[in-house]
């Protein structure tokens, strides 16, 4: 695969400056581990002490977590790293270490089998190295990062399908398509982008036709669990399933509106487009990144301006020089983000991150043909790329993780709420604790390291709301939920808010920095 040692060689130390990145400052920036890193560690954790998730379902193909059935990949990959580093934040975030080290070299070799010019190759390898947006979810435990590493792979081994269609080839590319359906909810979109292009390339007399029943079968594998779990997070995310939508509507036609013109098909497709465009513009690639402050920051640039320019110049040249897989290179580009134009949820990374593989790939095209041997432009071209992309790490890695914001964002506060618990467990018979932020009692499992023997047996999740969530209400001495009155030995965990009417001197804080997190109010037992 690499004929020449000096690329080789300067690949593989791409790889190791992304591991470098990728373990400074792994548990400061983000600041705290999360509900979704918590859940999946904590699965990892049961089943490798007894075979089971948190709700007693043997080595189960969808995790039940909140009620949003989970996809395994994340999870059971989790295992050997939990049981190397323990039920800890870098034992949960260590399983992107692998995807890590390999990621560059993988798009080293995806971009010499589309261009065969190393120096693109390098260089493509190079920008994935350090690009905010692909980094950035590599450092938790995000099932995003490892679907689009084996995304990847199922684009390059698709290349070499077509080059040479033989049995280890066709091989490669279904496993790694049936892995990557087991990872993230968009690969089922680019699952039936992949039929289509095989449907074409059969029609070409290019792929044999038995294929397509392979093909057929893979998905059919997968989708046997969505019969088996019926998960409805999904489902949920779609924004024309959203009760905002349907408001939106039903506010036009109350206003003199036409249910022809305002409809769910019309408005839908109005909305999809607008959201879609939003994924190519520089606010999003370049100044903003995601909406969801876990993903992304202003001041956290996905891609540089650099970069962003460079597409544009990389797309005139694939379609100057008649680039072969020009066509192939622009359709995965433009369909990079539809999963995430489909969803309510604002501009994601987490459904768009594929976008940034041809990103890294474009852009190098178009670094190298801009240049084409005049190398003094790199006088230029370097110290602005470094220039951005310094300014993007060091607020991520100094900056982000101190603000406020960020820290109510990352669930930040339940670690240091584990350790007063764990000092004061056996002074109090009840523990209540607010459930406002999500899931609390995943933190608690994953902090005290609860016994999942012991936790399987009292499990109980509620119905799922309006979101796809669930949640527990209690277990062990610790209630979820605020009391409506107050009670003898107990402790009330809440907010700030949650103690209007209190006096906060008489409190007990948890703070994460200078930010308060948490109020913490002691009842003592009543003696006559």
């Amino acid at each position: 695969m690499f004929s020449d040692k000096k690329f080789c060689y300067q690949a593989f130390i791409i790889s190791l400056l992304s591991v470098g990145l990728f373990l400074y400052k792994m548990n400061i920036s983000p600041p705290a581990l999360n509900a979704d890193e918590a859940t999946n560690a904590y699965d990892a954790y049961s089943i490798l002490k007894t075979g089971r998730d948190q709700y007693g379902n043997f080595m189960p193909l969808r995790f039940k977590s909140f009620g949003d059935y989970k996809l395994p990949l994340l999870t059971y990959f989790a295992i050997p790293f939990i049981k190397i580093f323990g039920l800890t934040e870098t034992g949960v975030r260590m399983v992107n270490f692998p995807f890590v080290l390999l990621f560059p070299l993988i798009i080293f070799l995806l971009t010499q089998e589309l261009f065969d010019k190393k120096n693109v190759s390098l260089l493509a390898s190079f920008l994935s190295a350090f690009a905010p947006g692909l980094q950035l979810l590599g450092r938790q435990a995000h099932e995003g990062y490892m679907t689009v590493f084996f995304l990847t792979l199922v684009f390059y081994f698709f290349l070499k399908l077509i080059k040479k269609q033989n049995i280890l080839n066709y091989f490669l590319f279904f496993i790694t398509l049936l892995i990557s359906l087991f990872g993230y909810h968009f690969s089922r979109l680019w699952a039936g982008l992949y039929f289509l292009l095989f449907l074409f390339y059969i029609l070409k007399k290019i792929l044999s036709k038995w294929s397509i029943f392979v093909f057929i079968l893979v998905i059919l594998l997968f989708g046997t669990t969505d019969l088996i779990y019926k998960p409805t997070r999904i489902k949920n995310l779609l924004f024309f399933n959203n009760l905002g939508f349907s408001l939106k509507i039903n506010e036009l036609r109350s206003e003199g509106g036409s249910r022809l013109v305002y409809n769910k098909l019309t408005v839908g497709l109005k909305d999809l487009s607008f959201e879609y465009l939003k994924y190519f513009s520089p606010q999003f690639l370049v100044i903003n990144g995601d909406g969801n402050s876990r993903f992304g920051f202003p001041g956290i640039s996905p891609i540089t301006a650099f970069e962003y320019i460079f597409i544009f110049i990389g797309l005139y040249f694939l379609f100057k020089n008649k680039e072969k897989w020009r066509y192939l290179i622009l359709l995965i580009f433009l369909f990079s983000p539809l999963s995430a134009s489909l969803s309510w949820n604002g501009e994601s990374i987490t459904r768009s991150i594929f976008i940034f593989i041809p990103i890294f790939i474009i852009s190098a095209y178009g670094v190298i043909n801009f240049v084409n041997k005049k190398y003094i432009f790199y006088l230029f071209l370097v110290p602005c790329f470094l220039f951005f992309n310094f300014y993007s790490w060091d607020f991520y890695f100094n900056h982000y993780p101190k603000r406020a914001i960020v820290l109510h964002s990352w669930q930040a506060g339940y670690k240091e709420l584990a350790d007063y618990i764990k000092v004061n467990y056996n002074n109090y018979d009840k523990f209540y604790i607010t459930r406002k932020n999500g899931q609390p009692y995943i933190f608690l499992l994953f902090y005290l390291q609860y016994s999942p023997d012991k936790y399987q047996k009292e499990s109980s999740l509620s119905m799922p709301d309006e979101y796809g969530f669930g949640q527990v209400e209690k277990f062990d001495k610790f209630i979820f939920d605020l009391p409506t009155k107050e009670e003898n030995n107990s402790v009330v965990v809440g907010f700030p808010d949650d103690f209007p009417n209190t006096n906060k001197s008489n409190l007990k804080e948890i703070k994460v920095g200078t930010e308060t997190i948490f109020y913490i109010k002691e009842t003592a037992t009543t003696t006559l």
